[in-house]
């Protein structure tokens, strides 16, 4: 007679869990012989076939995806072509990955690097971060690929501390909301900002800004998100108009004014 397992063996054997063994039972991958009083028995073959799964498995194939596979009598160059597509499915889920991790790294600097962060704030970062492919696209389609590079294409500590930055803008905005958009302060808070916004904006970046459409701008808007309410997005639009107006020619200022916004929130 072959060599039989019972289930914790099958189990201590294959590091293969007890409940993952019936689950794969369950699915059919799996068909172990029961005896009289129930318990179930695994050969070699369960064994072997438990080894499939468990490659398939590894290569990043569902168990839907294995039941298929298994199936086949034999493989031939139809699973090269299949291999061919779990690779490229595995390599965007990498990308993606990537990305997510990413995004984890400049949000946990943001938030050790801050006392506390509003959930306003904080949600409007991370769905800003979740949409830097698109913005870059618009603004290399739309500006310049000059400035969809400097604002996109920059290392991950260029990146956290241009997210720091944000974080330190927006909170500035909010605080100065409460006064007057021309004071002093005012001033030196949005002439700081920008002289820094300015650094990766090229010339033609600000004649594309100048000639914009609505539809443009509409598309702009989806893209981008102001961690600001409705009274501080207006105190900044006054604020910006105030220093341009005062330190630049006014056509100029309206151009500029709205450029080191897109800049900012990206």
């Amino acid at each position: 007679m072959d060599e039989t397992y019972s289930i914790g063996q099958c189990s201590k054997l294959t590091g293969v869990p007890v409940r993952t063994l019936h689950y794969y039972e369950e699915l059919g991958l799996l068909n172990p012989l029961r005896q009289a009083n129930g318990h179930r028995v695994y050969q070699i073959e369960d064994m072997v076939e438990l080894q499939k799964i468990l490659s398939l498995k590894a290569l990043g194939f569902s168990l839907t995806q294995i039941g298929e596979l298994l199936k086949l009598p034999k493989f031939d160059q139809s699973l090269v072509e299949t291999l061919k597509l779990q690779q490229q499915a595995l390599e965007v889920k990498l990308v993606k990955i990537k990305q997510s991790l990413e995004l984890i790294s400049r949000m946990m600097a943001i938030v050790q690097s801050e006392d506390q962060l509003e959930h306003p704030l904080l949600f409007s970062l991370i769905r800003n971060m979740n949409q830097e492919d698109m913005q870059r696209e618009w603004v290399a389609n739309h500006l310049s690929e000059y400035t969809a590079q400097t604002l996109f294409d920059r290392s991950a500590e260029a990146l956290k501390k241009m997210d720091a930055e944000t974080v330190r803008f927006s909170r500035d905005v909010k605080r100065l909301s409460h006064g007057p958009s021309n004071s002093q302060e005012a001033e030196t808070v949005i002439g700081a900002y920008v002289n820094w916004a300015m650094t990766y904006i090229d010339e033609k970046a600000i004649d594309n800004f100048r000639n914009l459409d609505e539809e443009q701008l509409t598309q702009l808007d989806q893209l981008v998100e102001m961690p600001l309410n409705e009274k501080e997005t207006a105190w900044l639009d006054k604020a910006l108009a105030h220093y341009f107006s005062k330190y630049m020619l006014t056509e100029q200022g309206e151009l500029t004014a709205n450029a080191p916004i897109i800049t900012r929130e990206s």
